[in-house]
């Protein structure tokens, strides 16, 4: 009986001194054993055997090959699994990245994937419908990627200093559309939103109008988070937060409105999230119970109802997460906010609101410390577009 073949080849050594991978009957000889250029080569040959299910077809002997772009992505897809492992918004992001570089320009030797190419990437970024600011972003991803490779001794130097001369697009010399500035969220567009809120839900926004933190922070709160050693102010620790990288710790003050929203999560395991969408997909579940017309033994009773694929009590379906995130916290705003009547707002702009409304009554420096912002500069993006009106919001706010 043959032995069975591995669903990932092997990158191996040869007496000859170099590295070499055998896919369905194929040896493909990658350069000097253990060289990054090797197993750059190893990665790219392997992801398209995986992708594919056929045998690259390229030449067998792989040594004599340039370093293609696609080598350059292969070993970037590496970097880019270890350090966004816990950011899966970066990790798609920049994988995606690797994606389009692969199908554009992926046997392009990368030592000739210069400013010109870089320039022809962008224009696809900007026609695909993105704002100028994004398609800067994108085309500084790209070519950090190509550092990640000169880092891995894979490209020349040159390249990179070739590829930085590109200028970003600037404001009203471009054809890219221009991002909408994020305005304050309309308190009483929230409150209305609140009504048709689970409690948790609810509790949430509430805790967010009152201290300005960020969707991600708010969504991970635990209470072995909550420092409770000061009564006066209680101040929350977030395990994870924007500036963990770069060593800096945070505190957010759980005072006021904020601490009465968040004492009913607190009695649970001290490791487990506080806001759960299990919890409010029952609350929503009793409430449609509550609200029911039809007598209890006419109709679709719980556990009956079949979903589209024809299974009994929604099996299949996919399970709620443990925490909201970011993306389920804002889809359940927005579906709310329609549910109430008034205008789509997300939760960043809660925290936008609490950046206007604090710096308008207490000073930049007041907004900087309860945002958590390192730089003055960025306080001041959230909090310019301040308005009488909500000032006068302020003196009620943030109580929904």
């Amino acid at each position: 009986m043959p032995r069975p073949q591995k669903a990932v080849p092997e990158y191996k050594y040869h007496v000859s001194g170099q590295a070499r991978v055998y896919i369905q009957g194929k040896y493909y000889y990658l350069g000097p054993h253990n060289s990054p250029e090797s197993q750059a080569k190893y990665r790219r040959l392997v992801g398209e055997y995986i992708a594919t299910g056929k045998a690259p077809s390229d030449e067998v002997h792989q040594a004599d090959m340039p370093i293609t772009v696609a080598d350059v992505t292969a070993e970037a897809r590496v970097w880019i699994a270890i350090k966004f492992a816990t950011n899966q918004t970066q990790h798609r992001r920049y994988n995606n990245l690797c994606t389009t570089l692969d199908d554009e320009y992926g046997n392009t030797p990368a030592d000739e994937f210069g400013p010109r190419k870089l320039s022809e990437l962008r224009d696809l970024f900007v026609a695909s419908g993105n704002c100028r600011k994004y398609a800067n972003t994108q085309t500084r991803s790209v070519i950090r990627i190509f550092r990640y490779a000169l880092s891995r001794e894979l490209i020349d130097p040159m390249v990179i200093v070739r590829l930085e001369s590109l200028e970003s697009l600037r404001f009203g010399q471009t054809t890219a559309r221009e991002s909408t500035p994020v305005t304050p969220a309309n308190l009483e567009h929230v409150r209305a939103t609140a009504k048709v809120l689970s409690p948790t839900l609810k509790a949430m926004i509430r805790i967010q109008a009152a201290t300005g933190m960020r969707p991600s922070e708010l969504c991970r709160m635990r209470p072995c988070d909550i420092d409770m050693a000061n009564d006066d102010a209680w101040m929350y620790r977030p395990a994870e937060h924007k500036t963990a990288r770069l060593g800096k710790s945070k505190a957010v003050p759980i005072i006021g409105d904020a601490r009465a929203a968040i004492i009913p999560f607190l009695s649970r395991d001290p490791e487990a999230f506080c806001f759960r969408p299990a919890e409010s997909m029952e609350w929503y579940r009793q409430e449609r119970a509550r609200q029911r017309t039809t007598p209890p033994g006419y109709g679709n009773g719980r556990g009956r109802k079949r979903d589209r694929g024809g299974l009994k009590g929604g099996e299949g379906k996919r399970l709620p997460g443990r925490h909201y995130n970011k993306d389920s916290y804002r889809i359940a705003i927005k579906n709310a906010a329609k549910k109430a009547g008034v205008p789509h707002w997300f939760p960043y702009q809660l925290r936008h609101l609490a950046g206007t409304i604090v710096r308008d009554l207490l000073g930049v420096e007041a907004a900087q410390a309860l945002l958590g912002h390192s730089h003055v500069d960025m306080t001041e993006v959230y909090a310019k577009l301040s308005e009488a009106k909500a000032i006068e919001a302020a003196k009620v706010a943030p109580k929904l």
